[in-house]
């Protein structure tokens, strides 16, 4: 049998490596992550003296890791705030650090624990080669913090001393500094260890265990509790508004809950339904996009489904069950309670199941039957060649990527934007990072990070892009050209009568020619299209919120004052928190059945929404072309449900064309709120 190489300096090595493979994927691809010009234009403005803001003047925590927003303001002041790619590659440099200390600790605490050698190596080369780690710790996010205090805490579990506890509350701190939902991570790591105490192994029986717990996160609150006052007293919140923006779209916390506690007991099942996204922790950024290899899904299932069942097997080492563990409540985590399974969330995920394979597989290779050893040895060169295979994949996309779509495609429109937009305008899209930053604007974008306007137009007029731009009336819209985005798809009404298009930016030529892994990705953001504002869409009136591309006036129906709210448009109410009934009359004038171009009808709707929920209270679909019983006014009266918060509620009043929108003259009274 081949002796394995025993390097005699194995963390350092292991340090060593970990940073050659991060620097040469940075300078291969020179990929910087969208998010990063998020944060990086709240830091910026810190470092040239504005305040941790993303707008000049509006204290709104835009971000959500305080070390990802400080660092790179602290690059940025070392510059001299002169040279962003400066700036970026100090960053750069802190984060590949961070990611080589992550390695060098698994490796010591592998070491300590009496793993093989080739275990031993086999979960460095594991981190070392896996794509979206690589990526997401030279691209400009904070990953790679993440992980360093991740291993760092599952070191400190493993470390029993006089400093145990000093250890564990510093790393517990750090994860907290790195992003503030690791309180799941902190969570669910010390729930293993106790669940699975080895005294022997972590220093104390269960109750010494929680007592450890108890001093570490003393110390934990005392190191981030500063962070946490500061951000209350300057943003008057400590939470970050992404979670907020983001919670728009998941429900409320009880509805996270109610998915979570579904899903996580069916988790094995629901991975190979295509139900859970834990195969991500396995896969490249983006992977539900097709143009990757057809054995790529299979293979992160079953990782997948391995790595969240081997907590179960009594006879496997303590640290692998505890990170099997781990891997299976976080991983149900962000397959259950998030709205979209972003890629920047897997890497630590992906650690704590390389720790459990790795772990198993170790014990494999130490069993006396030689046969297990040469199938442990078999599986490990088959993951690593497959590991190193999507890497490089990956690599080669995110190059593309950065050259067509990020530098070629989303920073030309910011900068366009920035050459000919007017001071007070804003602009409304969905990737914020590169046309936010560059260029300088107020920003609408979805679900919100940037704006405290986005959130409440969502509670108030629901999640459709159509009566968001009503209702916010951005002077700018950038729109991918294909489905949702598609102006012309989303309202017709706003592209005829209320939106010049401007500009279209289009890379789907070169990106067509390229042969890449992964190029689905690159064509979802190759066509951009500029839309900007004829005027105003706002048209509010006697202290009633008003939309509508066209202007609202007043008119006599039968003696009854009724308000045009031209569909597609919306009426907004304030209501007391005493208010219990609502009685409102709507309809079509007379001469909206008048030839030629008659309408086609529209659909009257009345929501209620309090801060909390959004609830819809009547619907009625007329057509008074074709049905002469719809002609006139009509009128309905309705009891008011209980409010989650009275004293923030509102009702809504909306129209929306049943078809094209000639003639939609959609009339309310003023509603009669009692």
């Amino acid at each position: 049998m081949i002796r394995p190489f025993v390097s005699k300096h194995p963390q350092s090595t292991a340090f060593l490596c970990a940073v050659v493979a991060a620097l040469a994927f940075a300078l291969f691809t020179n990929h910087v992550w969208e998010d990063y010009y998020i944060t990086f234009r709240s830091s910026k403005n810190l470092a040239t003296g504005h305040g941790l803001v993303f707008n000049h003047g509006d204290r709104l925590h835009t971000f959500t890791s305080p070390l990802g927003v400080l660092l790179p303001a602290a690059a940025s002041w070392l510059t001299g705030n002169l040279s962003d790619p400066a700036a970026l590659w100090l960053f750069r440099l802190m984060c590949i650090a961070a990611l080589g200390g992550a390695v060098a600790l698994l490796v010591a605490l592998a070491r300590r624990l009496a793993w093989p050698v080739a275990a031993v190596a086999f979960v460095a080369a594991l981190v070392c080669t896996d794509a979206k780690s690589l990526d997401f710790t030279i691209n400009g996010m904070e990953t790679a913090f993440m992980l360093l205090f991740l291993a760092y805490a599952l070191w400190a579990h493993l470390t029993p001393g006089l400093r145990q506890w000093a250890h564990l509350g510093t790393a517990w701190a750090g994860l907290m500094w790195t992003r503030p939902d690791s309180f799941i991570y902190v969570g669910v790591v010390a729930i293993g260890f106790w669940i699975f105490n080895q005294p022997e192994r972590t220093g104390g029986d269960r109750r010494q265990q929680f007592l450890l717990f108890l001093k570490a996160g003393l110390l934990t609150t005392a190191l981030y509790g500063p962070w946490l006052a500061w951000a209350w007293w300057y943003y008057g919140t400590p939470v970050p508004h992404t979670i907020v923006a983001k919670g728009t779209l998941t429900g409320t916390p009880a509805d996270a809950a109610h998915r979570f506690l579904q899903g996580v007991w069916q988790l094995p099942r629901l991975i190979w339904t295509g139900e859970s996204d834990a195969e991500g922790a396995f896969l490249p950024a983006y992977f539900m996009r097709p143009s990757w290899p057809v054995w790529m899904h299979p293979l992160g299932r079953a990782l997948a489904t391995i790595g969240c069942v081997l907590w179960l097997v009594p006879r496997l080492r303590l640290e692998a069950r505890v990170a099997s563990f781990a891997y299976w409540i976080a991983i149900s985590y962000l397959s259950f309670v998030p709205y979209f399974p972003f890629p920047w969330y897997f890497p630590p995920t992906t650690l704590l199941a390389y720790v459990a394979l790795a772990g198993a597989l170790g014990q494999l290779w130490s069993a006396q039957a030689r046969w297990l050893s040469f199938a442990a040895g078999a599986v490990a060169a088959g993951l690593l060649a497959s590991a190193l295979w999507l890497t490089g994949g990956v690599a080669r996309q995110v190059r593309a990527q950065q050259k067509y779509v990020e530098d070629g495609n989303r920073r030309v429109i910011g900068e366009w934007l920035h050459e000919h937009a007017q001071p007070g305008d804003t602009v409304f899209m969905e990737p914020l990072g590169y046309i936010g930053y560059f260029s300088g604007l107020k920003t609408y974008d979805w679900p919100g990070m940037s704006s405290r306007e986005m959130p409440e137009a969502i509670r108030r007029v629901g999640p459709g892009w159509d009566r968001i731009i009503l209702y916010l009336q951005p002077t700018w819209l950038v729109l991918r050209a294909e489905g949702e985005g598609d102006l012309e798809h989303l309202d017709p009404a706003l592209a005829a009568l209320s939106y010049d298009r401007v500009r279209e930016f289009d890379r789907r030529q070169q990106i067509a020619g390229l042969d890449v892994p992964g190029q689905t990705l690159l064509w979802f953001d190759s066509r951009f299209i500029l839309y900007h504002l004829r005027g105003p869409l706002r048209q509010d009136a006697d202290g009633f919120q008003i939309a509508s591309p066209i202007g609202s006036s007043i008119r006599l129906f039968d003696q009854l004052r009724m308000r045009l709210v031209h569909a597609p448009g919306v009426m907004i109410v304030p209501l007391a928190a005493s208010a219990r009934t609502v009685r409102v009359k709507f309809g079509f004038p007379d001469d909206a059945i008048e030839q030629p171009f008659p309408t086609d009808g529209a659909i009257f709707e009345i929501w209620l929404t309090d801060g909390k929920a959004r609830t819809r209270l009547f619907s009625r679909h007329l057509q008074p072309y074709l049905v002469p019983d719809d002609r006139g006014l009509k009128e309905v009266s309705l009891d008011l449900p209980p409010r989650l918060k009275p004293n923030d509620a509102f009702l809504v009043f909306d129209t929306t064309p049943a078809g094209h929108p000639s003639k939609d003259w959609t009339f309310w009274s003023d509603p009669e709120i009692k």
